[in-house]
């Protein structure tokens, strides 16, 4: 798998986590905008996404193509705690789900991408409706 999707602290090539900033800028190209049909959730400072069947449920970030990805995907691994090395059960975990990359000439391109989606309870009124993640959405 060649792509991953981003939509909490990662968006923006992980700019505000120094060590992950530099990785992203290494092994990773900005593809453009894209969304997960999916539902978002503060879950604290940061949020997690549940994929979703539903049409018009959609978290919205960024897709990136992954130029080394097995050292990237390692390291995000750890940052997001689903890495062998951190017990069970994770909160998050790490697999591939169809997204769609915004062309805003050309619509949309469905691709697969890694995705990291939260694998815990959560309550439903900690949901952000507008599937976007912003530090204000999280409080």
């Amino acid at each position: 798998m060649q792509h991953l999707f981003v939509y909490g602290t990662l968006r923006g090539s992980a700019a505000g986590i120094a060590e992950l900033a530099t990785l992203f800028n290494t092994s990773a190209r900005l593809l453009g905008d894209a969304r997960l049909n999916g539902r978002l959730y503060a879950v604290s400072h940061y949020p997690g996404a549940v994929p979703s069947d539903a049409s018009d449920e959609w978290v919205h970030g960024e897709l990136y193509q992954l130029l080394a990805p097995e050292a990237l995907l390692a390291r995000l691994d750890d940052y997001e705690e689903c890495s062998p090395s951190f017990p069970e059960p994770h909160e998050y975990r790490r697999c591939v789900l169809p997204v769609q990359l915004i062309h805003p000439d050309r619509g949309q391109l469905q691709l697969s991408a890694w995705v990291y989606v939260y694998a815990r309870d959560f309550e439903e009124s900690s949901r952000i409706h507008s599937g976007r993640f912003t530090a204000r959405a999280s409080r």
